[in-house]
């Protein structure tokens, strides 16, 4: 969360979430060493929110929860994400080839404007590949056996 906005509470939001709808008067939000905060008020623009959480109406209530992050629970995660892969379900995979030949795990995405890319890192080493989260790549996600079955796009030519 950013800065304090004004004296009753209020703080600005740097979002980081695809879901639009996120900051809503009622939602439940977690928040790094607070707890749970339910949002009381929201006003200001969908890139900048400036959202005030109950029992927090005060500038000194906001500037304790000043530079702390908010996450969503996994449910609420999921039921957002309506049927797509979470970046959390993601990490730690096994990404192999088709005929699997393994190829690393994956150790983080990263959002690159409009795609988000797998990075893999080879095992016992610090090489890295980069996959573009595209139905061309990624052709199968297996959360529950561990795996993710991609092909690399220098495959593809």
């Amino acid at each position: 969360m950013g800065a304090p906005h004004g004296v009753r509470g209020e703080v600005k939001v740097q979002p980081r979430t695809d879901v639009a709808e996120r900051f809503r008067k009622g939602s439940r939000l977690s928040c790094d060493g607070i707890g749970e905060l339910v949002i009381a008020s929201v006003r200001g623009t969908a890139e900048v929110p400036i959202v005030r959480f109950e029992g927090h109406s005060t500038r000194t209530d906001a500037e304790r929860i000043r530079g702390r992050t908010l996450r969503v629970s996994r449910a609420e995660a999921r039921r957002a994400a309506k049927g797509a892969h979470l970046w959390a379900d993601l990490l730690g995979l096994r990404a192999e080839t088709p005929d699997g030949r393994s190829l690393g795990t994956v150790s983080e995405v990263i959002r690159a404007g409009e795609t988000d890319v797998l990075v893999v890192r080879a095992e016992s080493s610090r090489e890295e590949l980069l996959l573009p989260a595209i139905a061309s790549v990624v052709r199968e996600v297996d959360v529950a056996g561990g795996r993710i079955v991609v092909v690399p796009q220098e495959v593809l030519e």
